[in-house]
């Protein structure tokens, strides 16, 4: 019994020992920096506070081009923010546009699905680094490694100032195989630069099969439908874009891929508004490749951040010029921008530094109008001879106003005997219609005109507000934005000496036009009204010209064969006949082209 006592005397000591020693193990590891008490029973003692495991520091490395500044960083070895020289934030004269700014992932960082992140630190390894480029390391996990390098391209080339090379060299220090499909990359995060900025402008876009694809983040459903996952074919290149700037990601031999995006909502700085916006982010998976035991494979990209400049983008890369979303008017916008660039730099931009853009709007306009001229003259002229018509009709009208086929055909036979082609004062309209979607589109995009100013304008990419109401109106807000009014009071004054035509509702319709323009140009970049303006007094300097000139005379043409408006009508009352015919012989009736005849009556 002694020694049995002394023996469990013994190894209680020995517990007793082993349990001090890992209390002592673990103190030293989470050392106690005070206690709180225990939530779940206030009466217990206090529940002892270990201090926190140490946190490895951020490191940011900066490269440095004539026009951007990339931040790199250790946290996931990628681009956490790209910076523009002289490219100032909305309604901000200290902050510059920052790319990927509310991004928390930065770009390049590598994935294990959508919008799930590898846990990785890099070293920043500075003996491999040099002043144009950044080299990482980082472990995944106890087999499988990774380089990034990434460096700066020549930026001797236009748009090469905002493009970076991204080298990523997988290695394999374990005896089995990895599959690299299993990991993806971050393709960046972009965000609206202004509450004004419509959501339809931030997407996310890829090249499918060399075809181009874009989703944007007003698509996006909350709940039903909170990420777009697509098969991306042979992926050419993907990113990221808002209004005015973009981040595309492009492999430099496309593979097979499948991408992801995700809807964020941030809330904007508050010179840019201060309110909620919706932001988008996405990724892409790596090529389905095998990673042999003991070996590397090294995967390439070339990554642009920077501004949405039609010929820029178009210099540094196949098929980028689609990222500017010109949309079908798409061969109008580029001609548009092009010929605006050549306007500003040849002539404007060195005569008139500080409101060259705005000078190169209204020659473009002017030049456009010109063009139309002769169109418009003839289209006018057109209008005051069928204005002359309108007793005549008002009498076709009044003679066959229980038959309107028959008036039709009456009144497009006067036409054809004065020679007049009632389509003829539409025809500049109609050919102004795309010329104007294609003028709006490309100036929405025009990334040129950022903190351009003329005349009372700051910016001729904003709204031209001069003064903020205390107050707010329905569909126009609280600014006081003078260049749409002055175009809404000139388009006035052009549809004044416009010569009247049609009936009493086309024209109120007409009326209507300047209100629907006002409303549409109002909250909309300066740039569109000032367009629009222009064209207005050239049309008014135009009616103004052709009122000068001597009356067009109304004179009946010599007989000849039917018009074309006249066969037309032809042709609709023979298909009417006919149907009627057709009508009436599936109902059993007579057939209209052998009436029946009566029988005679006999006495009876």
């Amino acid at each position: 019994m002694g020694k049995n006592r002394e023996e469990l005397q013994k190894q209680k000591q020995e517990q007793e020992a082993e349990r001090e020693a890992k209390e002592a193990k673990k103190a030293k590891a989470n050392p106690v920096v005070g206690t709180v008490p225990d939530p779940d029973n206030p009466d217990a003692p206090p529940v002892p506070v270990p201090t926190p495991e140490p946190v490895v520091e951020e490191q940011i490395i900066e490269l440095r081009t004539k026009d951007t500044t990339f931040a790199f960083t250790t946290y996931g070895g990628g681009v956490k923010y790209a910076e523009f020289i002289d490219q100032f934030a909305v309604g901000d004269s200290e902050n510059l546009v920052r790319l990927n700014r509310f991004g928390e992932e930065p770009v390049g960082r590598l994935t294990t699905d959508p919008d799930e992140y590898l846990d990785v630190i890099y070293k920043y390894q500075e003996e491999k680094s040099s002043a144009t480029s950044v080299t990482f390391f980082g472990q995944i996990n106890d087999k499988l490694f990774v380089r990034k390098i990434w460096s700066l391209v020549d930026d001797t080339e236009a748009g090469n100032s905002y493009l970076l090379n991204l080298k990523i060299v997988f290695i394999n220090g374990g005896n089995d195989k990895i599959d690299l499909k299993d990991y993806g990359i971050f393709a960046g995060s972009a965000t609206p630069l202004w509450k004004g900025e419509p959501d339809r402008h931030t997407t996310l876009f890829y090249r499918k099969d060399d075809d181009y694809k874009k989703y944007p983040v007003a698509k996006f459903k909350k709940g039903k439908k909170p990420i777009y996952e697509k098969d991306a074919g042979s992926l050419g290149f993907a990113g990221v874009n808002n209004q005015f700037f973009a981040t595309i990601v492009e492999p430099d031999t496309p593979y097979l891929a499948e991408i992801w995006g995700f809807r964020d909502s941030v809330r904007l700085p508050e010179p840019a508004g201060g309110l909620a916006a919706e932001a988008i982010r996405m990724g892409m998976s790596l090529p389905d490749e095998t990673l042999a035991a003991n070996s590397e494979f090294p995967i390439s990209f070339e990554v642009f951040m920077g501004p949405k400049s039609n010929l820029v983008l178009r210099k540094t890369g196949e098929g980028r010029g689609d990222v500017m979303n010109y949309g079908w008017l798409g061969p109008i916008s580029w001609f548009l921008n092009w010929l605006l660039n050549v306007l500003h730099s040849w002539i404007f931009g060195p005569m008139a530094p500080a409101w060259g853009w705005g000078w190169a709007i209204v020659a473009l306009t002017v030049i456009i109008r010109g063009v139309m001229w002769p169109l418009q003259n003839k289209s006018t002229r057109a209008m005051k001879r069928m204005s002359k018509l309108q007793p005549e009709m008002k009498d076709l009208k009044e003679k066959y106003a229980d038959d309107p086929q028959r008036m039709n055909q009456e009144m497009m036979k006067m036409y054809r005997e004065y020679g007049i082609n009632p389509l003829g004062g539409c025809l500049p309209l109609i050919v102004q219609i795309p010329i104007f979607f294609g003028f709006y589109t490309m100036l929405m995009y025009a990334v040129e005109l950022r903190q351009q100013s003329f005349l009372w304008v700051e910016d001729l990419s904003q709204p031209d507000t001069i003064y903020h109401l205390p107050f707010s109106l329905p569909f126009l807000g609280n600014g006081v934005n003078l260049l749409p009014i002055v175009m809404a009071v000139t388009m006035v004054l052009q549809m004044s000496l416009t010569p009247k035509t049609g009936d009493k509702m086309q024209r109120r319709l007409f009326m209507m036009m300047p209100i629907i323009f006002f409303f549409f140009c109002y909250n909309f970049a300066s740039a569109l009204a000032l367009y629009w303006t222009t064209s207005n007094i050239f049309a008014i300097g135009q009616m103004l010209i052709t009122k000068r000139l001597p009356e067009p005379e109304l004179k009946k043409k010599k007989a000849g064969g039917a018009g074309f408006f006249q066969k037309m009508a032809a042709r609709a009352e023979e298909a009417k006949k006919a149907q009627k015919a057709q009508r009436a012989k599936q109902m059993g009736g007579p057939d209209p082209k052998k009436p029946k005849k009566n029988r005679p009556r006999t006495g009876g």
